[in-house]
């Protein structure tokens, strides 16, 4: 695989998650084909298209293999299969400074609504809410062109993208108006007949270190300037302002006051954005993680673990259990109060942080309670695993209360159960281990 050269498509205008510019690939998808190419040596090579229905074309042709970035949706499940998804991305609704806050496709009533044609929610919208009255346009950029103009009422599309294209523009005039369902779980699409190539993508993927993740993030979230130029527009821009100079040139002192008002509110306005984008993502994040030790929590983990369960039955793939709690925890309670129990808490997380690998996921299970999910990992390396975590933790002495041990219980993933056999497995091992004796390590039964 590692010497097959895999041809590949993209949307041409789609900033920044993806371009082209000058015939070269560039944005987020960019970024993720390079560490693809890192870890798995393929050989990439861009088909170059002129729009977004070019390359969907190109794809059902066979012309190329690979989508960098989409949207799952039933239609190109026709032709397609999907990559786990790498990148979360919100849609938003935009629209005019007079329109109040929309909080969701019914408050659009008769207003026009913009969608890019052959995007995902070009396809949403039709089936699920088909009395609204829809504007298909063929680029973010023309939509919102097309809002500001008047020419539709209200654009969906996505928050990254259409950031970029208001300030590239200048389109003062445009707000977002409320956030649009469903957001975007992008992935990597692959032709069926190439199938084999999702499992070479799907576990390069999975290697990417999660610093690397926020490292493109970080990159791409403030793109202000891209290289496409419309001049068609800088034109008609042009000779709107020469028009409005030669008419007003008397009122300049009133124009030049009314212009730095409406930057004042601009600049309102984005900072507004930024911290709605802000609370968003501290949201997301607090919806995910455990308050105290900033572990995840158990809605996330059951949800990865479920995830996990379809990718072990799929590719004939195994996965364990470490399934812990602190020995005698009550007593730390009862005898030092719970804030000194929630700082030993804090500190076993500190300790977990440097045993466990990048690839392991771990959770606050619930009190004194934690799971490790070890992704791809045999029963005899996650036994290595739970023994360097029992040392450390023996080892390691705590500010308030000294040493401490911990039980543990160690499940290997039995083939076709549901993640509450397995995880009830991993649980009556930890109770085998408290009820011999603690501080040790039980094997469950499979």
């Amino acid at each position: 695989m590692a010497s097959k050269e895999v041809v590949y498509c993209v949307d041409p205008d789609w900033m920044p998650y993806e371009a082209i510019s000058n015939g070269k690939h560039v944005g987020i998808s960019a970024d993720y084909i390079q560490e693809i190419h890192k870890i798995t040596g393929i050989s990439f090579k861009l088909l170059v298209t002129e729009s977004w229905q070019e390359s969907l074309d190109s794809l059902k042709r066979g012309d190329c293999l690979v989508a960098s970035m989409l949207n799952k949706t039933p239609d190109r499940e026709n032709y397609l299969v999907f990559t786990e998804h790498f990148f979360d991305a919100a849609n938003v609704f935009v629209g005019k400074k007079n329109i109040h806050y929309l909080s969701g496709y019914e408050s659009l009533g008769d207003r026009k609504l913009g969608v890019v044609k052959n995007y995902r929610h070009a396809e949403y919208v039709a089936r699920y809410y088909p009395e609204l009255l829809v504007t298909l346009v063929e680029s973010e950029r023309e939509g919102l062109l097309a809002l500001s103009n008047g020419d539709i009422d209200v654009f969906l599309g996505s928050m990254l993208s259409v950031t970029s294209h208001i300030q590239q523009f200048g389109l003062r005039d445009l707000k977002i108006v409320g956030l649009a369902k469903p957001h975007d779980k992008l992935s990597m699409g692959v032709i069926k007949s190439q199938s084999v190539l999702m499992k070479t993508l799907d576990d390069a993927l999975v290697q990417i270190p999660e610093q690397t993740h926020v490292d493109i993030f970080k990159q791409w979230n403030n793109v202000k300037v891209i290289d496409q130029v419309d001049y068609r527009y800088l034109w008609s821009l042009l000779g709107f302002f020469i028009i409005v100079l030669l008419l007003f040139g008397l009122r300049n002192r009133y124009v030049t006051r009314f212009n730095r008002t409406l930057m004042a509110k601009t600049e309102m306005l984005e900072q507004l954005q930024d911290e709605l984008l802000e609370k968003n993502t501290a949201l997301e994040f607090l919806s995910t993680h455990d308050q105290l030790t900033s572990l995840h929590n158990r809605h996330f983990m059951i949800k990865r673990c479920e995830e996990e369960i379809l990718r072990m039955n799929r590719f004939d793939q195994t996965s364990c259990f470490i399934l812990f709690d602190i020995d005698h925890f009550k007593q730390i309670n009862d005898t030092y109060g719970h804030s000194v129990g929630d700082e030993v808490l804090v500190e076993l997380t500190n300790i977990l942080s440097g045993q466990i690998r990048e690839i392991d996921i771990t959770c606050r299970w619930g009190g004194e309670e934690f799971l490790i999910l070890c992704p791809q990992t045999s029963q005899k390396d996650t036994m290595k695993l739970a023994k360097r975590l029992s040392k450390a933790i023996c080892d390691y002495n705590f500010q308030k209360v000294g040493k401490l041990t911990c039980s543990f219980g160690v499940a290997e993933f039995a083939g076709n159960e549901s993640f509450i056999h397995w995880f009830d497995r991993a649980d009556l091992a930890l109770y085998e281990a408290k009820r011999t004796g603690r501080n040790r390590i039980v094997v469950a039964d499979t």
